[in-house]
């Protein structure tokens, strides 16, 4: 019998952009910097410093296919509060292989949502 390795992450709602609390605004400097120091993708959603929902939304499901074509396995996006997030797991049959796909499945988050939730967070806005 051959065997294989799952590992579940969680907690990726926490990433999707809770690292900001809502009742910490981020002033138009730290906007700035965020989207100066962020992917070609958030930067121009954050061209305008600002993140609409259908946007905010946008990111999220880039992000989580994104996580799809690492390889891993998402759950659907679900709301808590103001932010979207998921959860994934990666079912593979070696350590070596779940470490890849989780690398590149982590990149994901970096590539097209974390400034993007962070400016969404902080601006308090509710999801319609």
């Amino acid at each position: 019998m051959r065997m294989g390795f799952v590992v579940p992450i969680v907690g990726i709602l926490l990433l999707a952009g809770c690292s900001v609390s809502p009742f910490d605004v981020l002033n138009d400097d730290q906007r700035v910097e965020l989207r100066d120091s962020s992917s070609e993708y958030q930067q121009k959603v954050l061209a305008d410093l600002y993140v609409d929902e259908t946007e905010y939304r946008q990111s999220v499901d880039d992000w989580r296919q994104c996580v799809v074509e690492a390889g891993a396995g998402p759950t659907e996006v679900v709301a808590r509060g103001n932010s979207l997030g998921f959860d994934y797991s990666i079912e593979r049959e070696t350590e070596t292989q779940v470490a890849t796909i989780s690398g590149q499945a982590d990149s994901c988050l970096i590539e097209y949502h974390e400034a993007i939730g962070r400016v969404w967070v902080s601006q308090g806005t509710e999801l319609n």
